[in-house]
């Protein structure tokens, strides 16, 4: 194939296809910064043992309505999309996790191994759960 019919083949290829990193990115820091701004000050004016076993059903349902709502105009591959939103929400969770001063053992010892576990992974569950919504909605 020569260098003109790759390219353009390239350009025939829909635009609809396309990650939109910029709203992975994106939603990936606002799921956080909602996480925060809702979890945060219960934590600290409550005390762990009352709020943690809210957080983890707190975060898959938050995740849901903040992924449902950043990809309201990607037109396809919605699932993936909160996979991705999912995976770097997490990611940047992590790392905050890490940069703690006390560590990120202190943060596993408060929620529990399993506990921390399950809301990390309730956090791409719950972002992939609004990608289907959207994929849902469209059929």
């Amino acid at each position: 194939m020569t260098r003109a019919a790759t390219s353009s083949a390239k350009s025939e290829t829909p635009s609809l296809s396309r990650l939109r990193w910029g709203r992975i990115i994106g939603g990936a820091f606002l799921v956080e910064l909602v996480l925060v701004i809702i979890l945060v000050p219960p934590l600290q004016l409550l005390g762990p043992a009352k709020v943690i076993p809210f957080v983890a059903p707190a975060v898959a349902i938050l995740s849901f309505i903040v992924t449902w709502w950043i990809l309201r105009k990607v037109p396809q591959r919605q699932v993936l999309h909160g996979a991705l939103i999912g995976i770097v929400a997490t990611a940047i969770y992590i790392g905050l996790c890490l940069v703690n001063p006390d560590g990120i053992q202190s943060v596993i010892a408060m929620y529990g191994l399993a506990g921390f576990i399950a809301g990390n992974g309730l956090r791409i569950v719950g972002c992939m759960a609004g990608g289907y919504a959207l994929k849902s909605r469209a059929r």
